[in-house]
């Protein structure tokens, strides 16, 4: 064999050594028909603890054969999984990990590693355990004070240790510069309506219009906070069947942050919430991770949405799962009324990707998926939606607004490689498809062929765009999608949008929109259905078949 250049042989020992370091065979060098490395491989500064840190990645432009991805971490292989994102646990605090990720296929090949990224954890701090400070864990005793008096304890940097255990609690104040770590068997089990002290509060914060007023009423607070962390792997319950039969009483959320900023949740179970279950009011950089929204009870309830980021911006949602009541993700902007003229701010580069949405996971589970609104006076903008699956929700996207929801501009939304399946769903006045835009929520009789002057007030929505999504949907409509007579919805497009449902594609009162390979098998009447729409462009023209 003749001998090579010493250049070329350098090049190959190293590019050799590489592949080593990542745990792959050498014979991956001579695979042709590979899928392209996975890409955007991110490791959010925010979503690291001192052993962990969560991982994204987008599925590469033709790696359709991939079926799952390994994970590599300072050349050993660290887990696997057919998602799009991961958490690395068991790290070393403080130090610097080298991360890659590739794909495999079914027959066994691999595609390239990844572009690395390089995380560091956090350092370790002091754990605070709250059986130091008197807590019992047994189902029995009143922890409540014991737990805060551990969370007043910590010093920055600090972890509140939750061992396993069941704590009785009424009511929490979370601070600063602190991990509450909800241990794997721990239960945070909230005593319910009547059986322990849930204050309330009124918060002061700024709108473009003025000051506005939210109330602070939940289980677990957390006001003007920096720099929290939730983690742990258990569980907090919050006892919602105690609250349900009593409606028109105000009911506390699970979890409320207001005006917080850099919060990571991380693998913890909020459990039968008495209202929302989380809701992050004018909160700056979150990120929400594997976190499990449930609701094991079957007491019918009303309002038990999973997480509305109110007013927020930078959020990142990621690889959590949804088997609550009402609306799984809720993006709001706040509402305006007589005795509230003011508007909250806007909410702004809200990231929803790899998430599920099951309404089969939990006795109670009723989801309706996820929604834009009601509450959009503030302003919504740069949402994104993307690889998630959902199983017997009522919707993939819920846009909703009305006449009412004075200055409202929702734009710059994107909803992208979604799975939608259902076999329980029927339409409804609050869900009216799997794709919704309804700027006539609940309002009947006001018709969508009713029209009233425009004002320099009018709701607008615009820029909405889906593409590669797949709907069944046997027991509804396909997507509804109805603006105002006098405001159009504007700049709408679908595109690699296909599927089947019991009816079809309903549009009405849109300019500018859009239909790119878009395919729709109605079993009740046609496919489309255009009322009042301008500048439409279908390409190819769909098939009148039902």
């Amino acid at each position: 064999m003749p001998m090579l250049p010493p250049a070329i042989v350098r090049r190959r020992s190293a590019l050799t050594r590489f592949v080593r370091l990542a745990g792959l065979s050498c014979a991956l060098l001579g695979t042709t028909r590979a899928a392209p490395a996975p890409a955007n491989l991110n490791a959010p500064p925010l979503a690291r603890t001192a052993t962990t840190a969560v991982l994204t990645w987008d599925r590469p432009p033709g790696g359709e054969r991939i079926t799952a991805y390994q994970i590599f971490c300072d050349g050993e292989l660290a887990g696997e999984t057919t998602r799009l994102s991961f958490t690395l646990r068991n790290l070393t605090p403080d130090r610097m990990h080298r991360v890659g990720v590739r794909g495999r296929e079914a027959d066994g090949s691999h595609s390239p590693l990844s572009d690395a990224v390089v995380v560091r954890t956090r350092p370790a701090g002091k754990i605070f355990d709250v059986r130091d400070h008197g807590a019992r864990g047994d189902g029995a005793t009143k922890d409540t004070a014991a737990i805060q008096r551990s969370i007043a304890a910590c010093t920055p940097g600090g972890t509140v240790l939750i061992p396993p255990g069941v704590y009785l609690v009424d009511h929490l104040e979370l601070k600063s510069d602190m991990t509450l770590d909800l241990a794997t068997g721990a239960t945070l089990h909230f005593l319910g309506r009547g059986q322990g002290s849930y204050p309330e509060s009124t918060v002061g914060l700024p709108g473009p219009d003025g000051d506005v007023t939210v109330t602070n009423f939940a289980l677990i607070s957390a006001v003007r906070v920096e720099r929290l962390t939730i983690t742990g792997g258990g569980t907090v319950r919050g006892n919602g069947e105690t609250w349900w039969p009593h409606r028109e009483a105000p009911r506390p959320r699970l979890f409320k942050l207001v005006q917080c900023a850099d919060v990571f949740v991380q693998d913890v179970t909020l459990d039968d919430a008495p209202s929302w279950n989380t809701h992050a009011v004018y909160v700056d950089r979150a990120v929400f991770s594997e976190v499990r929204f449930r609701k094991m009870s079957t007491a019918r309830g009303t309002n038990g949405d999973g997480l509305n980021p109110d007013s927020s911006r930078d959020v990142l949602i990621v690889g959590c799962t949804f088997a609550n009541q009402d609306d799984s993700i809720a993006i709001k902007a706040g509402s305006v009324a007589p005795d509230r003229p003011n508007r909250q701010r806007s909410c702004e580069n809200i990231t929803i990707r790899d998430c599920l949405v099951d309404g089969t996971l939990a006795p109670g589970a009723h989801p309706l998926g996820f929604a834009i609104g009601s509450e959009t006076c503030g302003g919504i903008r740069h949402v994104r939606v993307r690889d998630c699956v959902f199983r017997d929700a009522a919707s993939v996207m819920n846009l909703k607004s009305n006449r009412d929801r004075l200055g409202a501009v929702v734009e710059d939304v994107r909803v992208e490689d979604c799975i939608y399946t259902n076999t329980v769903w029927k339409d409804e006045p609050y869900n009216r498809a799997p794709i919704t835009i309804d700027l006539f929520y609940y309002r009947r009789p006001e018709a969508p062929d009713s029209v009233q002057p425009r004002a320099p007030r009018t709701p607008v929505f615009r820029d909405i765009h889906f593409k590669n999504i797949t709907v069944e949907n046997p027991k509804g409509r396909f997507a509804y999608l109805c603006g105002l007579v006098e405001q159009p919805v504007l700049g709408v497009t679908f595109e690699h949008v296909t599927g089947a449902a019991k009816l079809g594609f309903h549009a009405q009162n849109l300019d500018d929109i859009a239909l790119r390979n878009v395919t729709v098998t109605a079993a009740e009447g046609a496919p489309f259905a255009w009322i009042n729409t301008k500048n439409r462009s279908v390409s190819p023209e769909p098939a009148s078949s039902k």
